[in-house]
């Protein structure tokens, strides 16, 4: 199955990060952010979706060696999100810091595909 916000039903991929000593739970978010109410929707279950993996149990089962690990959702974009979304990241980074969680977003702004000309 495809990876990325639009699948809820795929964890995108799970790392240990040795510097911070994490579980890191991380999606992909490779599209522009155009209409992003459907986005923060697809967001939300994927989020959801993550969060059930990591609570439900299902994170400890698959890296019972790493089951005292702090988690992290990380949300690797290409496009930086707009000012909607970046609100709605950090309400959700405020529930997730609640139960011991945190979120971490990551852009990589990807170049313009329609450079003017002269540059």
């Amino acid at each position: 199955m495809e990876r990325g916000i639009h699948n809820p039903e795929v964890i995108d991929e799970v790392a240990f990060d040795h510097d911070s000593d994490e579980m890191a739970l991380i999606m992909y978010a490779t599209e522009k952010w155009s209409d992003i109410d459907a986005r923060i929707a697809e967001l939300q279950d994927k989020m959801s979706k993550y969060v059930e993996f990591a609570a439900g149990g299902q994170l400890a089962e698959e890296f019972p060696d790493r089951n005292d690990c702090k988690v992290r959702f990380q949300l690797n974009c290409a496009y930086l999100p707009n000012e909607k979304m970046m609100l709605f990241l950090e309400r959700i980074n405020d529930v997730l810091t609640k139960g011991g969680m945190r979120l971490l977003v990551n852009c990589t702004e990807a170049e313009d595909e329609n450079p003017k000309k002269g540059q």
